[in-house]
């Protein structure tokens, strides 16, 4: 009976419930980023399965392994008619050469369905902001949502805490973290470590696999809880006042902003180099 409940929540979903009304947005994207390998697309088909109620489909290819990342091109995924789910590209290491583009895909500035080069300098990223004024992309209502999987403990914490305010500095929401394979012996280390940095939204859970698939209500009830929740903060943020057109040029303002400080940087990393050798 919960499960009903909460499927029927997430379906009859509509950003035109609040008392504003929908203040300009359409739908809502999950923004699914992280690392490859960790389980983004296998989290895409989870929900679909559970949210749908119907035989198991891969939608989303899975990755053999994190050094052979299935996604090189930004999908999206119809949950319902209100709510996509979009599967960027990963990255191997968040670096100063992929965080960019990571930024990029979290703004809403890349096109859908077209493969996604990692930027390095400035004037490619700028090129990338102008070339996105062809989307209209205005009337998403932007969540990220980092997947990670728990069998990974956190190398560099600062690094990772860096991110996760970036991206909510991006979309104005505090990224809802989903940690894959909750029976690794790391989950507790690695809860606590996203505690320590902030995260307050946070769910642990198996995904669902083409090899197994065997429907249970611990799993189904923990996916259309994370679903759930993740819909009630939107609809907490909806009974603002909101400008999207306005919220889309901040994050433009910010990826800018970010692409010329490491611009900066490199240049002074390169004149120390050559300072060095002299």
């Amino acid at each position: 009976m919960a499960s009903q409940s909460m499927r029927d929540y997430i379906r009859n979903f509509t950003m035109d419930n609040g008392p504003r009304g929908n203040q300009g947005y359409s739908q809502v994207l999950l923004q699914l980023f992280g690392y490859t390998g960790h389980g983004k697309s296998s989290f895409i088909n989870t929900c679909k399965y559970v949210v749908d109620d119907g035989p198991y489909v891969a939608h989303a290819k899975v990755a053999g392994s994190a050094e052979k990342p299935e996604t090189m091109v930004r999908n999206a995924y119809d949950l319902t008619e209100n709510i996509t789910l979009v599967d960027n590209r990963g990255c191997v290491k968040m670096n100063k050469n992929e965080i960019g583009e990571i930024y990029a895909q979290l703004g809403n500035f890349l096109p859908l369905g077209k493969e996604v080069n990692w930027q390095t300098a400035f004037r490619d990223m700028m090129e990338l902001l102008l070339q996105s004024e062809r989307l209209d992309l205005s009337s998403d209502f932007v969540v990220p949502v980092l997947i990670y999987s728990a069998d990974c403990l956190i190398v560099d914490v600062n690094e990772m805490k860096e991110i996760l305010l970036a991206a909510r500095n991006i979309t104005g929401i505090f990224p809802t973290v989903v940690l894959t394979h909750e029976l690794s012996s790391h989950l507790s280390e690695v809860q606590e470590s996203f505690r320590r940095m902030g995260v307050k939204n946070m769910f642990a859970l198996e995904n669902y696999t083409a090899k197994d698939n065997i429907k249970t209500r611990g799993k189904h009830e923990t996916i259309l809880n994370c679903l759930q929740g993740i819909l009630k903060d939107v609809e907490f943020r909806m009974l603002e006042e909101r400008d999207a057109i306005g919220e889309r040029i901040n994050r433009k303002r910010f990826l800018l902003e970010f692409a010329h400080r490491r611009d900066m940087e490199r240049r002074q990393e390169t004149k120390n180099g050559v300072c060095r050798l002299l």
